[in-house]
């Protein structure tokens, strides 16, 4: 096989002029309509200016209108401040994850003074994820701002602060909807003292906006440590227990003070990994009334993660599966220049843990050096003094990220996730099926060294009778110039192809995506 050309995958995309109309090769369901929308970062290059890290392009959103045998896709712009501010200026003018910011030179001498004196700027450059709150959709990333967009033509409507929404001055990019459909999401706050939140949005009629007027604070959880605070970027949530782990990649908030008083920093020059001194903590919180439970369960070995898979109770036990590295290495090797050539090596890569927690009021009502573990796992929790060290069960073999679950089986317990092959691993060029009854068993779809799947979705059969009863559907780039982009549908019962759809416009890489079916 010739020489990877990976360059491809990591160019500034650009936005369609005209809507693509392609057929769709293959059968796909009757039932599967609707729009799929992935969300992940699409400008690296201003001119002569190249953003460092690939978490730092600026959002752009693909939408897939799947209607009968064919499928329309066009690409859009989120219309960020950061991203008008930046192609004004030709240059980033609000700090991303690995590049720093430059002053503004579309800005008044006035304008920068009184920038200079305010508390720092956080980018709008929501690259990450999309959700749905009510019955509208909102773009994430990492910050204290969200925004609004319009499902039908991809146009970005209003940008809300969770500092004002909430009182966050940070919050998670996945917020999660109960059954009920009540919302939770986790933010961080600073202003006074190191804390983690849960907020609470109602359901109800009305706008978003109404809903998240009488949102509240349930839950507040001071950092474990001094000076830092874990970066959060998921949670796990059951029918009546909220997960929030608090992990040691931290935020250094003294780094990010002298900063903000000194400048050309970027975000990941504030974080640290703090493995060798510290283990992760998980935390229970009730979800009907915010209490948070004060036993201390901490892991076995330190650990970083992104995804939560999913979390529910077995027993009176709260299971928490996840993805977890080693470390938060592959952050690093994300850098553009590397992965523009070629180099995608991936040191610390993620495997599915399986976590066990025994749900405990009093730790002294806990004996010690005695499994508590009281479900079918290898998982255990064993208290050893003042902790309870959990110690996870191995779901999977390492080298996947990106996992979803059938979204009507979040909270509760399932039998299957879905995930994408890290680009370079045993599972690189793949989309994974694993059964956590059978953790030896899993399906995979693999076709060319040359194919790079983005995160699985998947769409339930709206007659569905079992857990895996609907379709997969996955954006695939091909990294050869002279070769087509496509996107797959699977049975996700099966992993057999049921169709693919060729567009002659590339497809960016994503990290996330939601589908809205057909009213």
């Amino acid at each position: 096989m010739p020489e990877l050309q990976t360059d491809k995958l990591f160019e500034t995309a650009t936005e369609t002029a005209h809507t693509e109309v392609a057929h769709i090769n293959g059968k796909i369901p009757e039932w599967l309509r609707g729009s799929f929308i992935r969300i992940g970062p699409g400008k690296f290059d201003i001119d002569n200016f190249t953003m460092n890290h690939w978490f730092d392009g600026y959002s752009i959103m693909s939408k897939f209108s799947v209607t009968g045998d064919t499928v329309k896709f066009e690409k859009k712009y989120l219309q960020s401040d950061a991203y008008k501010r930046a192609v004004a200026a030709k240059r980033p003018v609000l700090t991303e994850f690995g590049t720093r910011a430059y002053s503004d030179p579309n800005k008044s001498l006035l304008s920068r003074i009184v920038s200079a004196c305010l508390p720092i700027e956080l980018t709008d450059n929501d690259s990450i994820n999309l959700f749905q709150l009510g019955s509208e959709i909102f773009a994430s990333g990492e910050t204290c701002f969200f925004r609004k967009i319009d499902p039908s033509s991809l146009g970005t409507e209003e940008k809300f602060d969770t500092n004002k929404c909430f009182g966050l001055n940070v919050a998670c990019a996945h917020p999660i909807t109960d059954d009920n459909g009540v919302t939770y999401t986790l933010g961080s706050s600073v202003i006074t003292g190191l804390k983690y939140n849960i907020v609470k949005i109602p359901a109800g009629k009305g706008s978003a906006k109404d809903l998240m007027k009488k949102s509240k604070i349930i839950a507040s959880i001071n950092s474990s440590w001094t000076g830092v605070m874990s970066y959060n970027h998921s949670f796990g949530m059951s029918k009546s227990w909220i997960i929030f782990i608090e992990q040691p990649y931290v935020m250094n908030i003294g780094k990010a003070a002298v900063s903000y008083l000194k400048g050309g920093h970027t975000f990941s020059d504030w974080l640290e990994w703090r493995g060798e001194n510290f283990k992760n903590r998980f935390w229970l919180i009730e979800k009907e009334t915010g209490k948070v439970l004060k036993v201390d369960f901490r892991s076995n070995e330190p650990f970083f993660f992104l995804h939560i898979i999913n979390a529910y109770e077995d027993d009176g036990q709260v299971v928490v599966d996840l993805a977890s590295y080693r470390n938060p290495d592959s952050l690093k090797d994300m850098n553009l220049t590397k992965v523009r050539n070629g180099d995608l090596s991936q040191d610390s890569q993620a495997s599915a843990h399986r976590y066990v927690i025994p749900v405990i009021t009093e730790l002294k009502d806990a004996p010690e050096n005695v499994d508590l573990v009281a479900i079918k796992s290898t998982a255990s929790a064993v208290r050893q003094g003042n902790e309870i060290i959990l110690t996870p069960e191995a779901l999977t073999l390492k080298g996947f990220e990106m996992p979803v679950i059938n979204n009507k089986f979040v909270g509760k317990k399932h039998k299957y996730f879905y995930a994408a092959g890290n680009m370079d691993s045993s599972l690189s060029h793949t989309i994974c099926k694993c059964d956590t009854k059978k953790t030896s068993s899993s399906l995979v779809w693999r076709e060319s060294d040359y194919y790079f799947p983005g995160e699985p979705v998947f769409i339930p059969n709206p007659n569905a009778t079992a857990e895996d009863d609907g379709v997969i559907v996955c954006g695939v780039t091909d990294s050869r110039h002279d070769s087509s982009d496509f996107l797959l549908f699977l049975d996700a019962k099966t992993f057999k192809e049921l169709g693919r759809v060729k567009f002659r416009q590339h497809i960016p890489l994503a990290f996330h995506g939601i589908f809205l079916p057909q009213s």
